[in-house]
């Protein structure tokens, strides 16, 4: 058995001897909540939700407002954070996107050196202990303070199935073979092993399909060493039978099926870089090109549908990894009409997954602890 830092074994020791408590709404429910969300027929839910879990109707009323997309792992993770919270009768919720006063100096100093956000806060009435919802780029979910010694114990919050981390890859050239550059391995030395196995693909030769040929080793270096870099000390999800579970972020592979995967067409998008690619794709497609003007058939194009956004089209597929915007095509006589400097790229990505098919809170529990939970532990 792997040790135990002394932050994991405080925090895991605390958690087991509490009640094994379910998260506060199944996947089920969760997902039905999305969907409802996604057409915003949610509103006469909000009140009780209000109650049950004021950071997801913050989210919600959010991405109303930014016309933004509803992401599932969002509820999840608020769904998780409160149920952590309700464990640790951290009973006040405040949302810090309204108010950070009640946070002293010193927590945000340490959230800060964590490159942490608050987002949403769940503390006790006498605020000796806080739970943290945060964002930032690289940085973790939450962070539990005991204001006192003003102790951190990180935490992420993950699906039964997900990801660990997914960062674009460096954009590659004409040719369409990968780049790894030292300044990517730098910030993420957890998938140096994984690209050294890909170093010679190809993405115009693999689009439309992800890549899964990795060894076993890179894939568990990139899901073990994944929070390392970003100062996670464990991992709440929860098991087969709904209830919340926490382990060790630095031992995910003994409890979850792990994955490698390349994406040649991730989330994020930019402008054109591969110009002489795209204009040998639009050609093939039976393009017609008068100086920046595309007109091309319909039929050899696939719509778009935006993630979360219930099946609406909002752009054309040029293949997997070129697209154009509907708002910015014309349409007509069966042909649609752009402008090359219209179209999106999307940027390669890389990941690991984590998929806890089989996970059980007894056995965790009793792994690490014993059947006696006031017993020693690594």
């Amino acid at each position: 058995m792997i040790p135990l830092s002394k932050l994991q074994r405080d925090i895991m020791q605390e958690f087991y001897n509490v009640a094994p408590t379910r998260v506060i709404f199944t996947k089920r429910e969760r997902k039905d909540l999305w969907e409802k969300a996604k057409r915003k027929d949610i509103f006469s839910n909000l009140p009780e939700l209000q109650k049950l879990c004021p950071a997801l109707v913050h989210q919600i009323q959010r991405s109303y407002h930014d016309n933004a997309n509803i992401q599932s792992a969002v509820f999840s993770e608020c769904v998780y954070a409160q149920t952590f919270a309700n464990i640790l009768k951290l009973d006040v919720f405040a949302n810090c996107y309204e108010d950070i006063s009640f946070l002293q100096p010193e927590i945000m100093n340490l959230l800060k050196s964590y490159s942490l956000t608050p987002r949403y806060a769940y503390f006790n009435q006498d605020k000796t202990k806080m739970l943290i919802q945060a964002g930032g780029c690289g940085g973790i979910d939450s962070a539990l303070i005991t204001v006192m010694d003003l102790n951190v114990y990180t935490i992420e919050f993950k699906e039964p199935g997900a990801k660990t981390s997914e960062p674009d890859l460096p954009k590659y050239g004409e040719d369409g073979k990968i780049v790894i550059t030292d300044d990517f391995i730098s910030r993420y030395p957890q998938f140096e092993a994984m690209l050294r196995e890909q170093k010679d693909l190809n993405f115009f030769e693999v689009m439309g399909r992800n890549v899964h040929a990795f060894s076993d080793e890179s894939i568990n270096i990139a899901v073990t060493n994944n929070y390392v870099k970003k100062y996670a000390d464990v991992v709440c999800t929860e098991d087969s039978d709904g209830y919340l579970v926490m382990l060790p972020c630095n031992q995910i592979s003994q409890w979850a099926s792990i994955e490698g995967e390349i994406r040649p067409a991730g989330r994020n998008h930019y402008s054109v870089w591969t110009p002489q690619a795209l204009m040998r794709f639009l050609r093939e497609n039976g393009a017609e090109i008068v100086g920046t003007t595309v007109t091309i058939p319909v039929a050899t194009l696939k719509k778009r549908k935006v993630r979360g956004g219930g099946g609406t089209v909002t752009g054309y597929k040029i293949n997997p990894l070129f697209f154009v915007y509907k708002s910015h095509c014309e349409e007509r006589g069966g042909k649609v009409i752009f402008d090359l400097n219209n179209v999106q790229q999307l940027n390669p990505t890389i990941a690991g997954k984590a998929f806890f098919k089989n996970l059980h809170y007894a056995k965790v529990k009793e792994y690490y602890f014993g059947k006696n939970t006031e017993g020693a532990i690594l």
